[in-house]
Order: structure tokens, then sequence, then C-alpha cells
């Protein structure tokens, strides 16, 4: 299952990402900074570089080992640590591990990151698009009601000129 995570890329070509933004939640990756509606914070190193991981595999549940490895190698991390991390890292992003919208558990496994961009409704179609549709409509509906030479067309205004009407 792919969960589409709308990732503002602020970087010029062959720079490393700098910016990430969640709804309302924007990262700054080289500052570590957290700015969200309400708060803003900083992210420790190894939050940051969780944070990367699990945004890197959007929908995926990513195994605590494979994370412990990936952000602290084998020898320095823990589910200690980890658990800590992502608690760190839930905090400053304004998540809540009972109703998550950016970092769901996943019990015995891991994490997944969860969030989706809300679907932006449609708006009306423009007026452009809504001419060219009247127009249509009203050609062919001339083209049905007086015939394709307008035969039906000429009688009805011939027959109003007269003061006949059916």
């Amino acid at each position: 299952m792919e969960v589409p995570t709308k990732i503002a890329r602020k970087t010029e070509p062959g720079r490393k990402l700098s910016r990430l933004a969640f709804g309302e939640v924007t990262v700054d990756i080289e500052s570590r900074h957290v700015r969200t509606a309400t708060d803003s914070s900083s992210l420790e190193p190894r939050v940051c570089d969780l944070l990367r991981t699990l945004v890197a595999r959007p929908g995926l549940t990513v195994s605590r080992g494979h994370l412990i490895e990936t952000v602290w190698g084998q020898d320095e991390g823990s589910a200690g640590t980890l658990s800590q991390a992502v608690s760190a890292l839930r905090q400053a992003l304004g998540d809540d591990d009972r109703a998550p919208r950016f970092i769901e558990t996943v019990p015995g496994l891991g994490y997944r990151w969860i969030f989706e961009e809300p679907t932006e409704r449609r708006g009306s179609p423009s007026p452009r698009w809504l001419g060219r549709v009247w127009a249509a409509g009203g050609a062919a509906l001339a083209a049905v009601v007086g015939g394709l030479d307008g035969v039906g067309a000429r009688a009805v205004i011939a027959g109003s000129r007269t003061g006949d009407h059916p």
C-alpha cells in the first residue's frame, strides 16, 4: 500500500534535500528546525535522521532493527533510545501516539510514516470551459430543433411575424 506524502523539496539540482513539509508542519533539514502551526523546536541530529528514514518509506513499516542500525549503528542504538527518539519526534511534529497523523506504531514490528496530504476539493469548472460546453450544447440543440439547414428556426420566426401560432 502506498501512502502519498507531499514533500516540499526546496533544493537546487545537485544539492541535498533541505526542507520537508507535511501539511502545516515544516522541517528545515539543515538546521533541524521544526515549525508547526502552534510551535517551533529543534531536533537532535539522530531524531532528524529518524524522520528522514521514516519519510523515505511512506506507508511501509520500518522495523525497529532497521531503524536502530540505520540511525545509530548496531553498536550504539537500542530499543530504548529508539523509543525516546520516536517520542521526541512525535512531540516536535505535534503528533499523538493514540491518534497519529504522522508516525504509527506497528506493535512488535516497528514504525510507519502515515501522513497523507488532504485531497483538495475540486473547484468549480472555469467559466471558459463552461462557455465551450454551452456553445456546443446550443449548436447541437439548434441542429436538432431547426434541422441542419435551419428550416425549423425560420418557420418559427416566420410564424411569429404573421401572428400564426401552432
